[in-house]
């Protein structure tokens, strides 16, 4: 029976496997050196070529979500970022490798769209908390990948056998949402919700767009030079610097499991908010903080406890607001957060070999500020439309 407690836990199920997929990828790069016979640099651009391949499927995921249903587009979806990285394990070739990456990259982005608009339609009047509780999942997997593929390392000496179990993972689950995954499809509607205005002409949509491209970019930027910065600030050696790097991810975790709880009580712009000064404070103190072991842990792991809701919450919002056009709109501004993962890690990269780890840091702080004003900015114009007249197509679920 297709039911909204099988789709959300056929969500989470799917979403654990997108999370081992995707954290899994780091731990396996000299694999994949090795089986190309690639530098360990050159490798690393997978990680493009994912993004790359996930912001072509945004663009049009989300419209043919909206005319299809979630359920087709996801099981296509499931397809595709199966045979990436099945492609990706047996690469014998750098160009076939990334080519590999990008389908797998298009398969994600596919994925990403399909659950999070699918859960935020399914649980109209919970969408805050069960999109939040669907992206815990995400974080799961993503603390479980690495853990595991550190466990297949040291007993194998190679942590490509973790691939295959997410992909195994996601193959199986195929069937199951074949016959009890919900799957709603919108009534041809007139997309315009402001002053006769597109959707996608709507300032609210893309400042959302903007909060999401600061929020992806400075996740990464975190998760991907997290390690660098405290080997090169304090004394500890790469592998607990690593364990820095999980207790970001952890912290993150836990950021989303205690925003799904929050999200049954607050509002949406609410919590949105606190995740967004709390990130502040985090950024700040990790600026103020280089050289300073235990104050600049703590701030890791502020920045990845109040990071955990920004995402869903950001996206559950936009989908209320663009309820007629949810898919379309969610493309736009999923596309632009795959934008910011593509653009914003590698300048945090050149400016921490370049211009030195206190210069890096500063720019996280900025990045939280920034979208800490986008969104006041964002609210400033709702209160002030609202105040002269309606311009929402539904109010907000979690009011």
């Amino acid at each position: 029976m297709r039911t909204p407690t099988s789709t959300i836990i056929l969500s989470c199920i799917v979403f654990i496997a997108l999370g081992i997929l995707t954290a899994s990828i780091g731990p396996i790069l000299p694999d994949l050196a090795s089986n190309t016979g690639s530098a360990l640099e050159a490798v690393g651009a997978i990680f493009t070529a994912i993004f790359l391949g996930a912001f072509l499927a945004q663009i049009g995921a989300g419209t043919l979500t909206d005319k299809l249903g979630p359920r087709p587009v996801l099981i296509v979806g499931m397809l595709i970022v199966s045979a990436g990285m099945l492609g990706v394990t047996f690469s014998r070739s750098l160009p076939v490798m990334l080519a590999s990456g990008l389908l797998a990259g298009l398969g994600h982005g596919a994925v990403d769209i399909c659950v999070n608009v699918l859960v935020a339609k399914v649980f109209k009047d919970r969408s805050v908390a069960a999109v939040n509780l669907v992206n815990f999942f995400f974080g799961v997997g993503a603390v479980a990948g690495p853990a595991m593929a550190s466990y297949t390392i040291k007993q194998w000496n190679t942590g490509i056998p973790v691939i295959w179990i997410g992909v195994g993972m996601v193959l199986l689950s195929i069937p199951f949402i074949a016959l009890f995954l919900l799957s709603p499809i919108n009534k041809p509607v007139k997309v315009t919700h402001e002053a006769g205005r597109p959707f996608y002409l709507s300032p609210l949509l893309w400042i959302a767009g903007v909060i999401l491209f600061i929020y992806v970019g400075a996740e990464n930027s975190m998760g991907g030079w997290t390690a660098t910065y405290m080997q090169k600030t304090t004394a500890l050696s790469a592998d607990k610097a690593a364990l820095v790097v999980s207790g970001f991810w952890m912290a993150l975790t836990a950021g989303r499991l205690v925003g799904a709880i929050l999200g049954t009580r607050w509002t949406s712009n609410r919590l949105l908010f606190v995740s967004l000064a709390g990130a502040v404070l985090g950024g700040l103190l990790l600026a103020v903080s280089t050289g300073g072991l235990t104050a600049s842990i703590i701030a890791v792991l502020l920045v990845g406890f109040f990071f955990g809701p920004i995402y869903p919450t950001t996206f559950t919002i936009s989908a209320s607001l663009f309820s007629d056009s949810s898919g379309k709109a969610a493309g736009l501004i999923v596309a632009l957060a795959s934008l910011g993962g593509m653009a914003l890690p590698p300048l945090q990269g050149v400016v921490i070999t370049r211009f030195g780890t206190s210069l890096s840091v500063w720019l996280i702080a900025v990045y939280t500020i920034g979208m800490i004003l986008a969104n006041i900015t964002r609210s400033f114009m709702i209160h002030r439309q609202n105040s002269s007249q309606p311009i929402l197509s539904q109010p907000d679920p979690a009011k």
